[in-house]
């Protein structure tokens, strides 16, 4: 296998991704896998069911924020404050809806690249991994079922909530492939460029959360810094592709045509220039 495109979760920020794709695809980059996890996961199942990046573009721009989820506000407070079961804080219902519509799960079945999601099991804190064989809606709302946010799915009657909260940045699928060649899009800055620290309370979250991103990318890269190294002979080609500055707590909710439209170009641009 001589190429992967690793897909990080993010949320909204998930459009960040397109924009890079469609950078790919002029020069003519085509994986033989894609690694996805939450809003990776369901990119990856896009581009693997043939949908073009203008069809993809087109769904990330049309879709506002009340077609991806609804509020729940009183419910989760209810659950919250009252000592009530747990109540989400968003009903995923329209997100559901929206990939029923417009992903062909029939036609990911017969992708030529190998598509790879992740989903964790709730009882265990187990990473599962599915790929297209096995993919449906189900495993793709799992796969982005932000904790708390969102509630947790059922997978032929097991709970999983997202992927992310194991491995944001699903690399290890493609390194223990022996693949030769990676791009990883994460969509945090953290890590690619230096930065100030944090100046005020909510700055020294955003960068927690920014760091538990990228943390499972971080994790894997040691391995080629020291004696593991050897265990990957030849050694793959790992190349980078990242936002170039901060975004944010609320561009991770954020669907408006506004953010989309800045993420996808700022993606295709940072692709260019980050990929040379």
């Amino acid at each position: 296998m001589k190429k992967a495109l690793i897909l990080s979760g993010g949320g909204a920020r998930g459009a960040f991704q397109v924009g890079v794709w469609k950078y790919l695809r002029e020069i003519n980059w085509t994986p033989d896998l894609i690694c996805g996890t939450s809003i990776g996961a369901v990119n990856a199942a896009a581009i693997g069911s043939g949908m073009s990046v203008e069809r993809l573009a087109d769904i990330w721009r049309t879709h506002n924020r009340s077609e991806i989820y609804r509020l729940k506000t009183l419910h989760f407070l209810r659950s919250a404050l009252r000592g009530k079961p747990l109540k989400s804080l968003l009903d995923e219902a329209p997100l559901r809806a929206m990939l029923t519509r417009n992903l062909d799960i029939e036609a990911l079945r017969q992708s030529p690249i190998e598509i790879i999601i992740s989903a964790v099991h709730l009882a265990t804190g187990r990473l599962h991994l599915y790929n297209q064989a096995v993919i449906e809606i189900d495993h793709l709302m799992a796969s982005s079922a932000m904790p708390i946010l969102f509630p947790w799915q059922p997978i032929h009657g097991e709970l999983h909530w997202d992927g992310g909260v194991m491995a944001n940045s699903p690399l290890f699928i493609a390194l223990e492939r022996k693949v030769e060649e990676i791009i990883v899009v994460l969509l945090s800055p953290v890590g690619q460029r230096p930065l100030p620290p944090p100046a005020s309370l909510r700055e020294g979250l955003e960068l927690v959360f920014e760091h538990f991103l990228i943390g499972s990318y971080q994790t894997a890269m040691p391995v080629f810094n020291g004696q593991e190294a050897a265990e990957f002979s030849p050694q793959p080609r790992i190349s980078v592709v990242a936002p170039s500055q901060m975004l944010g707590f609320t561009s991770l909710l954020n669907f408006s045509t506004r953010q989309v439209n800045r993420l996808i170009n700022a993606g295709y641009h940072n692709a260019r220039r980050q990929l040379g």
